[in-house]
Parts: structure tokens; C-alpha cells; sequence
């Protein structure tokens, strides 16, 4: 049987892998947040910062950020990115590190997944579908010259595009199975047999 929680909404038995309530609907929150979080690579303490009211974790160490959930998204949001960046100029995208290594989210302390930031950027951030995102040093400021320049758009270029290749294989299909159903159905054996 599953391990279990009350709803901090309407008090039944959940499941404590779910983030939605099933029975109310309710967002649920975390409240097992860790009271000192650590870097996952140098394992040393981080260290809090406010910047327009937003809270993060930096490594003295190495240099590494931790964003939550909705600060990520603020920091990469195309408004602000396009407000405040420079123009660097072109993005240039750099080549896979062979090296992987998987490291635990500071909040749960689950492996946090690997994910190509846009898919196509070339940026390997770490996220835990929960919490955050880990980011190496310099890795945000990839991220943002990569969406400044034009970086977002070309990726839903490239979905589109990809989308479109799936209807088109889909289509593909259909007119084949419709074919196929009105051969099968001219050729009735039946039909065929007793004249009708």
C-alpha cells in the first residue's frame, strides 16, 4: 500500500506523491523543505539571496544557482530577458559534455532529471519536476542569450514543424486504412459468392 498524507484542504488519505488533491482539487505544498540546503556538487552550504523579491541559492564554492519552480520562470521569461539583456549577439551553442553525472534536488533529495533547456539550446539543466531547477555556473546567462537571441522561437519552430510531419504521417495512415476498408468491402466475399 501506498505511503499517505492528509490533504492540507479537506483532510482525507493521499497518496504523498501527489501534488493535486483528487478529492478537492487543492495545490498541495511542501512543507519537508530542507532548513539549510547544500550544493549538490561541493556538498557545502548555499547561500540565500533576495533580488526583486524573488529568493535563490547560490554556491560560493562553484558558482552553481538554485531557482524553484516559478523563479526559474521568471528569470527566463522572454519579457524580461528582452528588457534587460545587452545583445551579446549571436547564440552560439556548445557541444554535449561526455560526463554525466545525476545529482540530488536540495529540496527532496531525489535525483533530479537532465533536460536540453527548449529542447534544442544546448543547455543541460538539472530539474526536479517538484521543486526547481539546478543550474551551473554561467548556465543562466546561456539561457538567457539563447532566449534573447530568438532561441525560444526557433524551437517552436522546430515543434510545429515536427507536429506538422506527424499529421502528414497520420494522414498517411488514414488514406491507407480507408483504402484498404473499401477494397475489403468491394471484394465481399459474400457479395461475391451469392451474386447480391
Amino acid at each position: 500500500m501506498p505511503e499517505m498524507k492528509k490533504c492540507e484542504y479537506c483532510g482525507k488519505d493521499i497518496n504523498v506523491k501527489y501534488m493535486v488533491c483528487p478529492f478537492c482539487g487543492g495545490h498541495l505544498h511542501d512543507r519537508d523543505k530542507l532548513l539549510s540546503p547544500e550544493c549538490p556538487r561541493c556538498k557545502v552550504p548555499l547561500t540565500e539571496h533576495l533580488k526583486d523579491g524573488e529568493e535563490y541559492y547560490i554556491c560560493l564554492k562553484c558558482g552553481g544557482l538554485w531557482l524553484d519552480r516559478g523563479e526559474f520562470h521568471l528569470f527566463t521569461r522572454e519579457y524580461d530577458v528582452y528588457r534587460k539583456e545587452d545583445g551579446k549577439g549571436e547564440y552560439l551553442r556548445e557541444p554535449f559534455e561526455n560526463h554525466v553525472e545525476y545529482m540530488p534536488c536540495i529540496r527532496c533529495g531525489k535525483l533530479m532529471n537532465r533536460k536540453n533547456f527548449a529542447k534544442i539550446s544546448g543547455v543541460i539543466i538539472d530539474e526536479c519536476s517538484r521543486h526547481g531547477v539546478w543550474l551551473d555556473a554561467g548556465e543562466l546567462d546561456k539561457i538567457r542569450h539563447f532566449i534573447a537571441d530568438g532561441g525560444l522561437e526557433r524551437a517552436q519552430d522546430a515543434e510545429i514543424e515536427n507536429l506538422h510531419t506527424e499529421l502528414k504521417n497520420l494522414e498517411t495512415k488514414v488514406d491507407g486504412v480507408a483504402l484498404t476498408q473499401k477494397l475489403m468491402h468491394f471484394w465481399n466475399l459474400k457479395r461475391w459468392l451469392f451474386g447480391g
